[in-house]
């Protein structure tokens, strides 16, 4: 017999089959290992149609739990101020009897601020605690090597847009975990991705900028490795210089140049936009530099495609569907469940901005016109 959270589950992730077989169809042999990929593509019409069913499925349960209780503190904390993620948490428990009270913390990108707030919270002693990206998550409930003794153990955690928390040393597994941590993800399976692309124009090589200080850049750079061994293109990494005391330089136009230049003078096709924190706040430079030199631009992260960047192209997650997602994966430890798993949306959009493409004189293929949102 299917559990209540499970049935609850598969209603807020609106699962549905068979997007990948009609965007597989005709691939070369070379491809073909990524039809397993859970790439399952959305329109911008069904997006919204799933923000209105997550909506509609958190109110058919708000009547779950015991409008006599107290409201349930939530200690959020921020890396880069609030969002469209934050909205989407709030929005859902806004449905919830009780709904909760929130506490809000921003980092404002510095890593000495993380203290200061870890420390609050050990004061205030919040029931949960919700975090936004690797580094908040990381500073919250340290090492799998050194955890904390308070977050993750006797406050659970929540967090959303976290890429890899394996590779961050968040978790140990997904699933079955010794900790109380549970999350969303926002990156779409790199296979998902690689078909993506090839289904656009054919890889000849895929360039990579990124922050070499951060593990979850690292380790997304090592899986584009690997995937380029599997399926027989190179990959080109071009790091954000670091200073004498292992930090970043300062961002620099000059810098962005070079980083542009080295991945343009190869034999690449694609420049690749990770889920990399920093990378974010020089994108819109970066896409610049890239569109000049004639490189298609491919982005793993919603926010890059909505800002004024020359974007080519990308296959997110919507972020106000993490928040409400997380927000449901709160609501569940908060009830009493141990074993809330980490794990991405189940849908993704496919996005491609026309004015790039215009700009680029790359236009989308026929297959994929009736998949992608356009922008």
């Amino acid at each position: 017999m299917t559990s209540r959270p499970d049935q609850k589950r598969r209603q807020l992730l609106l699962r549905s089959g068979g997007a990948l077989s009609g965007l597989a169809a005709g691939l070369s042999p070379v491809w073909q290992g990524a039809e397993s990929a859970s790439l399952l593509l959305q329109t911008a019409h069904a997006s919204n149609a799933s923000r209105e069913s997550a909506t509609n499925s958190s109110n058919a349960r708000s009547g779950g739990t015991s409008s006599g209780k107290a409201k349930p503190r939530i200690y959020m904390v921020t890396w880069t101020g609030k969002g469209e993620v934050e909205k989407g948490f709030v929005d859902f428990w806004q449905t919830q009897k009780p709904s909760a009270e929130f506490i809000w913390a921003d980092a404002a990108l510095k890593p000495a601020r993380l203290a200061e707030i870890k420390a609050d919270i050990e004061r205030v002693q919040p029931d949960l605690v919700y975090t936004w990206g690797t580094q908040a998550t990381q500073a919250m409930t340290g090492s799998i090597d050194a955890p904390d003794n308070l977050i993750g153990k006797r406050i659970p955690l929540v967090f959303a847009v976290v890429a890899d928390p394996v590779a961050a040393k968040i978790t140990r597994a997904l699933v079955n975990q010794d900790r109380l941590i549970a999350g969303v993800s926002h990156v779409a399976p790199l296979d998902a991705q690689i078909l993506a692309m090839s289904q656009y124009r054919p890889i000849k090589g895929v360039g990579i900028i990124y922050d070499p200080t951060a593990a979850n850049s690292v380790a997304n750079v090592q899986a584009w490795q690997a995937a380029g061994a599997r399926n027989r293109f190179p990959v080109v990494t071009a790091a954000f210089p670091v200073g004498d005391n292992k930090k970043l330089l300062p961002a620099s136009e000059e810098i962005n140049l070079e980083l542009v230049n080295k991945v343009a003078q190869t034999n690449v096709n694609w420049l690749y936009f990770g889920p990399d924190t920093f990378l974010r706040t020089q994108h819109v430079a970066l896409a610049n530099a890239a569109a000049q030199r004639g490189l298609l631009t491919f982005a793993a992260v919603d926010s890059m495609l909505t800002s004024n960047a020359p974007m080519l192209m990308g296959l997110v997650s919507n972020f106000y569907q993490i928040g409400q997602f997380a927000a449901f994966k709160s609501q569940q430890m908060l009830m009493g469940e141990k074993q809330v798993a980490i794990e991405p949306l189940q849908r993704f959009s496919l996005v491609i901005k026309l004015a790039t493409a215009r700009q680029l004189a790359t236009y989308p293929p026929m297959g994929l016109i009736d998949k992608a949102e356009f922008r």
